[in-house]
């Protein structure tokens, strides 16, 4: 039998590794559904307050799981015992310390973090000052399998884009898809010089409401560390935009948002076009280094031909905070890592 390696990811992502061993076709006799609610209780308690990456809560989820790998006869493969230290950089936008407006002929208009739009600590990674003009580019896609470049022909370098989220009707979903995460769309906006991008919901795919988009606006993100790992270098700021205040981005402009929903919702083609304001933001942007862990386990192949190949179990003690509107995503998760251990 190959080797198993069983392995818990740092953040919300956790991986176990074990090899199989001779003993491997009995099943195990504490399979019985005590000790795997037992798992649950534990992992989904209060007292472990969320197991939020790089929390106390997970580090007692960890050494729980190290407690278990070891009565199990595991045998440590991480780089210091079963654990494989991982570093990780967390942001967060500093509201009180930050503002977003739109200036038009010299008058500026105050956005407002809760009802209009916020600053997106994914894409916002340093504290920046910036005004620039703004540019709509329709759904702010190219996709050079289906010749489609909605960039061509504006002058976007010193700008910052708003486009709507979707993507034509006649573009495939999978590389709709894939053109529209941040990493690919961002390639293609970074090479014509932009410098910050405006995301507005689609209200016809919208399947959140803005109160609660906005609610949670302000959780911090979290990223491995080092530059190598940015998926987006060089964006000075993201910002998301309630469709229902859209109408402001448009003033001016010749057209409307409502012109543009109304395409938006049959995904049809859209316009491109300069708008007539212009974005003021000041972003203020925490940064804080995280160390968590993976923990790493092996069981040995009993196999002399196959034991140095390693079959691969994963699983994640890691879920969201200690509030109690997310306590729900507690349990599932512990359910998963208990069904493992």
């Amino acid at each position: 039998m190959p080797a198993l390696l069983v392995s818990l990811a740092a953040t919300a992502q956790q991986t176990s590794v074990a090899q199989g061993d001779s003993h491997a076709a009995s099943p195990a006799s504490h399979f019985d559904g005590n000790s795997w609610w037992a798992h649950v209780k534990f992992l989904a308690d209060d007292s472990l307050e969320g197991r939020n990456t790089g929390s106390e809560g997970l580090r007692k989820a960890q050494a729980y799981a190290v407690e278990q790998f070891q009565k199990a006869g595991l045998e440590p493969a991480g780089v210091n015992g079963f654990y494989q230290p991982v570093h990780f950089n967390q942001f967060q936008v500093d509201e009180s310390k930050s503002s977003l407006a739109l200036v038009s002929k010299g008058k500026a208009e105050p956005l407002s973090f809760a009802d209009d739009a916020f600053l997106n600590s994914r894409s916002t990674r340093a504290t920046v000052y910036l005004q620039a003009p703004l540019v709509f580019i329709g759904y702010g896609l190219k996709i050079p399998e289906k010749n489609l470049d909605e960039l061509a022909g504006l002058n976007l370098n010193g700008k910052v884009v708003v486009y709507l989220a979707g993507s034509p009707a006649d573009i495939p979903t999978a590389l709709a898809s894939h053109y529209q995460t941040a990493g690919e769309r961002w390639k293609s906006l970074h090479a014509a010089g932009v410098l910050g991008v405006v995301t507005i919901f689609n209200p016809a795919s919208m399947d959140i409401p803005w109160s609660r988009i906005s609610a949670n606006g302000n959780e911090p993100s979290m990223d491995l560390a080092g530059s190598e790992f940015e998926e987006t270098p060089g964006q000075q700021i993201g910002v998301a935009f309630n469709p229902a205040s859209a109408e402001k981005l448009f003033a001016g402009s010749g057209h409307t948002f409502a012109e543009i929903a109304a395409l938006g919702k049959d995904r049809k083609p859209l316009p491109h076009f300069p708008l007539a304001v212009s974005l003021s933001t000041q972003a203020a942007i925490q940064t804080t280094p995280i160390e968590s862990a993976n923990i790493v386990a092996k069981l040995l192949g009993s196999d002399p031909t196959l034991k140095n190949e390693y079959v691969v179990l994963s699983a994640l003690p890691s879920t969201a905070t200690a509030f109690t509107t997310e306590r729900w995503t507690t349990a599932p998760a512990a359910r998963w890592f208990s069904t493992w251990l």
